[in-house]
């Protein structure tokens, strides 16, 4: 498949008796003076509460789509209060530092949250008229990291179990998560609808995803799920516009079927993906569902998308989205740059781990194999074992392996503790401004690993070479002759 996504989540403490009485105070100044909307309802939420254990100078208040993005200043106690308005209910999110949590806001709310950030997800308590939904939510969260509870290898552990073992688990899931529903009997009766199908959508997520995760963790490059695992996703309907709009898990399951339907039918077929995506999305009824396909399908307008050409070409014929199409034309013409033939950008004078600094031009005269890591990056990590291999393999050949850290200025000892401790070989350097590096954003590397080959003139062969783990690069060494 072409195409992948990914996500995160939210917490609070209770506020001194006489905070208390000032947000109550507070609360009927604003149910008296504040701007209503048409329904005579305040648009605003008063959001409080206390954050223990904090650095943070701040936290922010998002919703979904980052159209709403909101910076709460944290005083010294680690309080925090402020007037959120918002133009309609549903999902949001919080966010300290590194760490967020997924919130439920309606206008007229109130709101405190009580966090300890030392224990993020298992601190957080809410009080207030928006209690039962938010502590369901923060809940949740909880018992889906109970499903998952064997640490960093929990995901893998899940989805290397068989199909029937791995079947019942998120079945037990999907009833958990109802079962907690019941825990809160104030709850809207519409929002426990929502999650209701929110918590089935999640479960046919899993499954959906169970036969490509399973295949990459045990390796079974010609494994199949058995007869009717897949049946509760036949006649799967993509084209559901309510249920688009109050299920995140229903956005990210219609966004994969379609990917997978597609790229099948073009396999398939023999046809060109370009028009077997254009033709699905004509079969789209609900705009808000097309346009939300369409903009997942220009986040594959990347160097990695070896037909990214024809893939644009068809986004800008099918969208009526004229800011994004613009956009999206000058994204492309910085991609053009980057095929096959082209003249590679250039890196300037980056600290060398052996000392002194190197530029690419230094290097030219042999070819280049670029990987662009962060000692805080796992699948980086993960790579460096199978770099090391391949580097033994082509010491002496006509080829130069070449590893630049993005980590940011703060963690440069890091690196180099690093590149010590794992015995890194090949040329390590040290990029002069982490993402924002030139060269980094020459090449739009918005994720990492990345690789890169250059020929010995300067030219490029690939902007998005294979990894060292992928067969498929010693294939491309051999057929260049290195």
């Amino acid at each position: 498949m072409l195409y992948s996504y990914y996500q995160f989540i939210p917490k609070y403490k209770l506020m001194r008796i006489t905070q208390f009485f000032l947000v109550c105070s507070y609360i009927l100044l604003l149910n008296s003076c504040n701007k209503q909307n048409k329904t005579g309802k305040v648009d605003y939420v008063l959001f409080s509460g206390k954050i223990s254990n904090t650095t943070e100078h701040e936290l922010s208040v998002v919703d979904s789509n980052n159209d709403f993005n909101v910076l709460i200043p944290i005083n010294e106690d680690g309080t925090f209060s402020d007037t959120l308005k918002i133009e309609s209910k549903g999902s949001y999110s919080f966010i300290i530092g590194n760490e967020h949590s997924y919130m439920f806001l309606d206008q007229g709310d109130q709101l405190e949250l009580s966090i300890d950030t030392n224990k993020f997800d298992e601190s957080i308590t809410y009080t207030g008229t928006a209690a039962d939904v938010n502590n369901y939510l923060a809940k949740k969260v909880l018992l889906q990291e109970s499903f998952l509870s064997n640490g960093p290898k929990s995901y893998e552990t899940l989805f290397s179990k068989e199909a029937t073992e791995f079947k019942n688990e998120v079945s037990k899931q999907k009833y958990a998560k109802n079962e907690l529903l019941k825990k809160y009997p104030n709850l809207d009766p519409q929002f426990v609808t929502d999650q209701t199908k929110e918590n089935h959508y999640e479960y046919l997520s899993m499954l959906n995803d169970f036969k490509e995760t399973h295949t990459y963790y045990t390796k079974k490059s010609a494994y199949d799920t058995p007869k009717g695992f897949l049946d509760e996703l036949k006649d799967f309907d993509i084209d559901n516009a309510n249920d688009f709009k109050t299920s995140q898990a229903y956005q990210e399951l219609i966004i994969s079927i379609f990917n997978k339907l597609s790229s099948e039918k073009a396999s398939k077929d023999s046809i060109p993906l370009s028009k077997v995506l254009k033709e699905s999305l004509s079969n789209i009824k609900s705009k808000n569902i097309k346009d939300a396909l369409i903009k997942e399908l220009t986040t594959q307008i990347s160097p990695r998308n070896e037909n990214v050409a024809e893939l644009y070409s068809m986004i800008i014929e099918v969208s009526d989205d004229n800011e994004m199409k613009d956009e999206l034309t000058q994204k492309f013409e910085k991609i053009k740059r980057l095929f096959k033939g082209n003249k590679s950008p250039l890196f300037s004078n980056y600290k060398n781990y052996s000392g002194g600094t190197t530029s690419l031009n230094e290097l030219l005269g042999k070819y280049v194999y670029i990987d662009v890591w962060a000692t805080w990056c796992a699948p980086c990590k993960a790579e460096i074992p199978y770099l090391k291999k391949i580097e033994e393999e082509f010491r002496h050949k006509n080829i130069e392996f070449v590893s630049i850290s993005i980590d940011e200025q703060a963690k440069y000892d890091t690196w180099k503790n690093m590149v010590s401790e794992k015995e890194l070989k090949g040329v390590q350097l040290f990029a002069d401004d982490n993402w924002s590096s030139k060269f980094v954003t020459d090449y739009i590397i918005q994720g990492i690993p990345r690789f890169i080959l250059i020929d010995p003139d300067g030219n490029i062969v690939t902007a998005s070479a294979p990894r060292p783990s992928d067969s498929k690069l010693l294939d491309l060494f051999k057929e260049l002759h290195i």
